[in-house]
């Protein structure tokens, strides 16, 4: 398998845009019951469109030509183009025809004319999760969306929706950048969110409010340091709770040799360093946490001293407590 990436996954925005969609039968209509979920302009263009199109456009949702897309038909407004047509002949004289005027275009099952591939959706509005598989395995990718629809609360997006309401009091009432990261990873994980996730929105309300003030009169958050020992070929072996340290963490410290799989499960905007002696890199830690940072120490199995500081070994996770500051 290559570390490298066939597609780079991004999300477009498309208010006050377009988009055009040639074709009119179940291809198309399956883009379209996607699309029809935007605020994008949507122009169809198909000779003999299916009933299904047709009732999309008696709702005003789209606009239908039925007749073949032609160059005076693109407008500036166009974000991209979706051609989803069973005729060879009808596709690549549309592709033909949208590259010249530099649209970006999905061809539906001709990976090789695609300047970008749809991804098998998992919408929780505003939360929107995209898993593509650079055509090479699209069954694959509604099997990985159906296990991430059953395990998704179905009020996902309520939750992002509730949290969105509330950044601009989260911010005015905590002015430092961490304390505000420290709140929203608890606000995340915490009863407030459950209670958004149940459906009583005005209780969490109240109960946002309440820890809010709470959190204003309250000094800054207290570091947190955490080591993890894990082998470079047993990192399939890490438990989840380590892995959420790992993607939590403020700072990570690291070996040298620390294999590239395993950084990669780390949050990726952390800032790293690397370590030699193990007394050195758990001091380092120690000064960051006093600045209220988390800090995540990882290492081989037996090269991290047990001491104060929690340690992870795989799956024996105990209670997470907060750094103990003192020198080791």
């Amino acid at each position: 398998m290559s570390d490298i990436m066939d597609v780079f996954p991004s999300f477009w925005r498309l208010e006050n845009r377009s988009v055009i969609v040639v074709g009119g039968a179940d291809a198309a209509i399956r883009k379209l019951r996607l699309l029809a979920r935007t605020p994008a302009r949507i122009a169809v263009f198909a000779d003999n469109p299916a009933d299904e199109i047709s009732v999309l456009e008696a709702e005003g949702r789209i606009t239908l030509h039925r007749r073949a897309l032609t160059e005076t038909d693109i407008a500036d407004d166009v974000a991209f183009a979706v051609v989803a047509t069973e005729h060879d002949d009808i596709a690549e004289q549309a592709v033909d025809l949208l590259r010249a005027a530099r649209i970006p275009v999905n061809a539906v099952d001709r990976t090789e004319l695609c300047d970008f591939l749809i991804p098998s959706i998992v919408d929780r509005n505003p939360v929107v999760i995209g898993i593509a598989t650079g055509g090479a395995a699209p069954i694959l990718a509604r099997n990985v969306r159906e296990t991430l629809e059953a395990l998704l609360p179905a009020r996902l997006g309520n939750l992002a929706a509730f949290a969105r309401k509330f950044r601009g009091a989260v911010s005015a009432t905590l002015s430092d950048g961490k304390a505000r990261k420290a709140f929203w990873e608890g606000f995340f994980t915490g009863p407030v969110a459950q209670q958004v996730l149940n459906g009583d929105e005005a209780g969490a309300n109240d109960a946002m409010l309440t820890a809010l003030n709470r959190r204003a009169s309250s000094h800054r958050p207290q570091g947190a340091v955490t080591l993890i020992e894990v082998d470079a070929d047993a990192t399939d072996l890490l438990s989840l709770r380590a892995l959420r340290h790992m993607q939590r963490a403020d700072v990570i410290l690291h070996r040298a040799d620390a294999a590239a799989a395993l950084l990669e499960l780390t949050r990726r905007d952390a800032d790293r360093a690397e370590w030699t002696r193990a007394g050195h890199a758990v001091e380092t830690a120690a000064r960051h946490a006093e600045q209220g940072l988390s800090v995540v120490v990882l290492g081989p199995s037996g090269s991290l001293p047990e001491t104060r500081y929690e340690t992870l070994r795989h799956g024996a996770v105990p209670d997470r407590r907060p750094a103990a500051l003192a020198a080791v």
